[in-house]
């Protein structure tokens, strides 16, 4: 029993509800009697808080002091009831005694006021407080729980406790008595209403989760989870609802499904970004290590960006200091003849690529030089990337890309272009610095290498490969990109066995055919080659075999050759000297000339160039003309004489720029 009883009188008449309530009190002074007038104010009441006993009259109006005993036990479990009526009879008795109540006590007798505080003082000793322990439950739980009449009109609701009071804002005056329905609004979902509403109708539990609003009309996500109660008979009397806040739970949800539908959207553009760099890299790389002249290398690196989408056309040129201009020196995908680009009245992205040495990308339209721009390509073109080919303080000009698609040129886009000037830069770099060394006085080294330490005397042994130097590129990270021709039946297991030296940064497989592959090695800043570099040696063959390795190295003149081999020695224990010979570069042959000549030419020009050569175009009178040179090629005179004029260009460049 609680420290201060709490009792709920019920009756309509208000006299004789005044007459039992001062009876009541005398049970104690700390007695709190409550008194309603009907059996919704008691159900209302109850809900607000159940009493340790109900004291209720027989004739309640609408309903009876025995169905309200139903009603209130059915919601709130064994809450003790005396039925105190006026109209008492033996059917009354019976139905009080089948309906268990804990006290009956007709008005009609003498002594009714002493039997009715014995009854009651009864049920309040009897009670062990397994109800009230209930009740607090109820009102303590952390989650909103309301209870409402299944069988009165529009169910209203009969309980609410007050994490529900925190949840919604609403007290339990103003819920009390209306469907639960006051919490729903204009974004509450209409699907999870019915749901419940079916439920209700079939009698049977349900679970949704909708947007409700509290007094204030704050917006939050409630979990309702709502059960039938039955009584003993097996009919619904009631709904239970629970209703929890999942808001930062549905929150955390949608937030984490935008960013795995971000990061999926996100990872496949990734997945196609990384195979189409792949592709490009490689084919890049190809193109720089099969092309020995800058201008092979211009040429093969434009043909291969303007066939590789986005791209229509590509060109590569240099700035002229003299009239600060710049001219295509290869363009593929536009015509080959036109003006210089002004660089001094242009503020454009070639002239700031040149100045700042980064790429630049711009729409063409608007700038002042659109139109020569436009000129340079056959097919319409929106935005264009301007590529600074930069080799640490050197400059190689500036190679240009167009595109139709106006939103290719991202800033992943720009990444990539800025990585493919730079292998461009560093080939153009090796090609000019063999192109000067030509002529110089020079010393040979040939070295015998049996130290397992050197990467590639350890794969030749252990591969059972042979492995033949193809040519080298020096990258921004002061890494050497070197290329090898490799004999073997298992190039991955050559790869593998490199990555395991310190002095390989990675390695990896270009091209493959028949037990012939091409692999490049990133070579560190340790081991035998960076040494021999460090001394100014440029290593112009390495031939590997399990049996016997050689490296061939070039040094300057003026070097220090015996420095250089016992430093060489001492720091590599199976590394010796086999050969040491001083000569001049020979003069450029007839066929070096030709053939440096051709890396330059498109075929297209060398075709347009041979048929007027053997057409006997450069005689006077000439027996061919131009139409015909152009016909026997399929095409127009004019494109005829462009192709021509270029490769003359080119012919009598070869000839006096030459040193």
């Amino acid at each position: 029993m609680s420290a201060t009883p709490r009792i709920l009188v019920v009756d309509g008449d208000e006299d004789r509800a005044a007459e039992t309530a001062a009876v009541l009190t005398d049970l104690g002074a700390d007695a709190d009697v409550e008194i309603a007038g009907s059996d919704d104010e008691a159900l209302s009441a109850i809900g607000r808080a159940v009493p340790d006993c109900v004291v209720t009259e027989q004739d309640l109006g609408e309903r009876t002091g025995l169905e309200l005993l139903e009603t209130v036990r059915a919601v709130h479990g064994q809450v003790p009831v005396v039925l105190c009526s006026a109209m008492g009879s033996e059917r009354v008795a019976e139905r009080a005694v089948a309906a268990d109540v804990d006290g009956y006590v007709r008005r009609q007798t003498g002594d009714w006021e002493d039997r009715l505080r014995e009854r009651v003082s009864a049920c309040l000793e009897a009670g062990t407080g397994t109800d009230r322990l209930k009740e607090r439950a109820l009102d303590e739980a952390p989650v909103g729980i309301t209870i409402a009449d299944a069988n009165a009109p529009d169910m209203p609701l009969v309980y609410v406790n007050e994490s529900f009071v925190r949840l919604t804002g609403y007290e339990r005056e103003f819920a009390i008595g209306r469907n639960c329905r006051f919490l729903q609004g204009e974004d509450s979902d209409p699907e999870a209403i019915q749901a419940m509403r079916d439920a209700i109708e079939a009698q049977e539990s349900e679970s949704v989760e909708l947007v409700n609003y509290t007094k204030d009309g704050e917006r939050f996500w409630n979990r309702v989870d709502i059960a039938p109660v039955r009584n003993s008979a097996g009919e619904v009397t009631h709904y239970v609802g629970f209703q929890t806040d999942v808001t930062d739970r549905v929150d955390a949800e949608r937030t984490a499904e935008h960013r795995a539908a971000m990061l999926d959207t996100e990872r496949a553009g990734l997945e196609h970004l990384l195979d189409r760099v792949n592709g490009v890299v490689q084919e890049t790389t190809r193109a720089l290590v099969e092309s020995t002249t800058r201008a092979g290398i211009e040429r093969n690196v434009t043909e291969l960006l303007a066939d590789t989408d986005p791209y229509t056309c590509a060109w590569v040129g240099e700035p002229d200091l003299a009239d600060d201009s710049i001219r295509p020196n290869a363009i593929v995908g536009g015509p080959s003849e036109g003006d210089a680009l002004e660089l001094s009245r242009s503020d454009g992205p070639v002239a700031r690529a040149i100045e700042t040495g980064e790429v630049q990308v711009a729409a063409v339209e608007g700038l002042p030089t659109a139109a020569w721009h436009e000129a340079r390509t056959d097919d319409r073109c929106e935005m264009l990337a301007a590529i600074p080919l930069v080799y640490r303080d050197a400059r190689y000009g500036v190679l240009t890309v167009y595109t139709s698609d106006a939103d290719a040129l991202d800033e992943r886009e720009a990444t990539i272009l800025a990585a493919l000037g730079r292998m461009v830069a560093t080939a153009v770099s090796a090609a000019e610095t063999r192109r000067t060394l030509t002529a110089d006085d020079i010393v040979e080294l040939s070295f015998h290498v049996d130290d397992r330490s050197v990467f590639f005397v350890d794969v030749a042994q252990r591969a059972d490969a042979t492995l033949s130097y193809a040519g080298s590129v020096y990258r921004d990270d002061d890494t050497l990109g070197m290329f090898f021709t490799v004999e073997s039946d298992d190039p991955d297991a050559v790869v593998a066995i490199a990555e395991e030296h310190d002095d390989v940064a990675a390695a990896k497989v270009i091209t493959r055919n028949e037990g012939i592959a091409l692999v490049e090695f990133s070579i560190g800043s340790s081991g035998l080659l960076s040494t021999l570099a460090e001394y100014g040696g440029d290593v112009t063959d390495i031939e590997a075999s399990p049996e016997t390795t050689t490296v061939e190295v070039e040094l300057p003149r003026e070097a220090n050759a015996r420095t250089v081999v016992d430093n060489v020695e001492q720091a590599f224990g199976g590394v010796s000297l086999g050969a040491y010979r001083e000569r001049q570069r020979a003069a450029t042959t007839k066929q070096e000339f030709i053939a440096a000549l051709e890396d330059e030419l498109t075929d297209r020009q060398l075709t347009a160039l041979q048929r007027a050569y053997f057409g006997d175009f450069f005689e006077w009178p000439r027996p061919t003309s131009g139409d015909d040179l152009a016909e026997s090629m399929g095409i127009a005179r004019s494109t005829y004489h462009q192709h021509l004029r270029a490769a003359e260009r080119k012919l009598v460049g070869e000839f006096f720029d030459r040193p």
